[in-house]
C-alpha cells in the first residue's frame, strides 16, 4: 500500500502538540473531506429512510423499561455536540494522509450503517412529549434531521466513537475524555427519545469494530 493510501495515524512525538488549527491544504482537505462526508451521509440517510418507509413491517427495538425514561429535551445541544466533536478531531491531525484516513472512515461507517438500517428495518416507539422546553427550536432541528426511520445502529453514536477512536492513535489520555463525551452523546440521544439502547449499543460497537479493521492496515513501501 501507497503512503498517500495508508489508514495509518501517527501517534504524537515527544513535545508535539495534539491539536493545531489546520491551515492552507490541510484546511482545504478537511472542508472537502466535510462536503464529501455530509453527502454521502445525506444519500444514505434519505435513501434508506425512503425505503423502510415504504415497507410495510417494520421491527420494534424497545424495551419496556425505556418507556419510563425521562424526556430531556434540554440534552438535544449534548447531542449535537457531534458536529463540534468533528471539529476536534480535524485539530488533532496532523498532515494529508491522516485526514483522508477519517474522511474515508467517515464515508465507509455511513454506508455500513445504511445496510444495517436495510437489514433491520426499525422504528421509533418512543411518544415525544407537546412540550419541549426552552430549547424546542434546537430539539425540533435535530429531530427532523434524523429523519423517521434508519434506527440500528445509531449512526451519531457511531461516528462519535469513530472520532474517539481516530484522536486514540495519537493520544490515549485524549481519547478517554473523547470516549466520554461520545457516551454523553449516547445517553442524550436516549433521553431525547432519539434512539432505543439497542441502537446506542450497536453503534457503539459497529465504529469499534470498523475502526479496529481500518486503522490496523500499516503502510508499506
Amino acid at each position: 500500500m501507497s503512503d498517500a493510501f495508508a489508514r495509518r495515524i501517527e501517534p504524537l512525538g515527544p513535545g508535539v502538540k495534539l491539536f493545531a488549527l489546520p491551515r492552507g491544504e490541510q484546511l482545504r482537505r478537511c472542508l472537502l473531506w466535510t462536503v464529501g462526508v455530509s453527502l454521502s451521509f445525506l444519500f444514505v440517510f434519505v435513501l434508506c429512510d425512503s425505503i423502510t418507509a415504504s415497507r410495510s413491517f417494520r421491527f420494534r427495538l424497545d424495551f419496556a423499561f425505556e418507556h419510563r425514561l425521562p424526556f430531556v429535551p434540554a440534552l438535544t445541544l449534548v447531542y449535537s455536540s457531534l458536529y463540534a466533536m468533528f471539529g476536534v478531531v480535524a485539530f488533532a491531525l496532523n498532515n494529508n494522509r491522516e485526514i483522508d484516513a477519517f474522511g474515508c472512515l467517515l464515508v465507509l461507517l455511513s454506508f455500513v450503517a445504511g445496510i444495517g438500517f436495510l437489514i433491520v428495518p426499525a422504528e421509533l416507539t418512543f411518544v415525544i412529549p407537546a412540550d419541549k422546553g426552552r430549547l424546542a427550536t434546537a430539539f425540533e432541528w435535530a429531530d427532523q434531521c434524523n429523519l423517521t426511520y434508519n434506527l440500528l445502529p445509531s449512526l451519531h453514536v457511531a461516528y462519535a466513537v469513530a472520532c474517539a477512536e481516530t484522536v486514540r492513535q495519537k493520544q490515549l489520555r485524549a481519547a478517554a475524555w473523547l470516549h466520554g463525551w461520545a457516551l454523553a452523546i449516547a445517553v442524550s440521544a436516549w433521553l431525547t427519545y432519539q434512539h432505543h439502547l439497542v441502537d446506542l449499543v450497536a453503534g457503539y460497537l459497529v465504529a469499534l469494530v470498523l475502526c479496529a479493521i481500518w486503522y490496523r492496515s500499516k503502510p508499506t513501501s
